[in-house]
């Protein structure tokens, strides 16, 4: 029932890759927005899919799961970091620390659960 926690994840990890996808095709870019910053949310949009893939993996390859699910809570864990600080700052809005930075937040904690379930093995 906890290796559940990885289908949340994968889950969290497409629907991001998928709206940052549909935000670069649905809007024209501004003058603003330089080529490598369009390419840079591609391959952010990119790695939430891979990563959301190794989620999907582990799922049902669960032998795998601490010594990988480390990099993807720690990535999880960064993710709500960082946005808090920028919230708390003032530099990101609330709607965009909950959607991002918040649920990362909840799935890290999850995937840290997981993996002390899970440790050692």
């Amino acid at each position: 029932m906890m290796d559940y926690i990885l289908l949340a994840g994968a889950a969290l990890n497409f629907t991001g890759s998928l709206k940052m996808f549909r935000e670069i095709c649905k809007a024209p870019p501004l003058e603003s927005d330089s080529e490598e910053y369009l390419q840079l949310k591609l391959f952010v949009a990119g790695v939430a899919a891979t990563f959301g893939s190794l989620y999907v993996y582990l799922f049902f390859n669960p032998a795998l799961i601490v010594p990988i699910l480390i990099f993807g809570a720690a990535l999880k864990s960064w993710a709500f970091i960082t946005s808090l600080v920028l919230y708390r700052m003032k530099l990101l809005r609330f709607k965009a620390f909950s959607e991002f930075g918040l649920s990362n937040g909840i799935v890290a904690v999850l995937f840290w659960v997981l993996i002390g379930w899970k440790w050692p093995g």
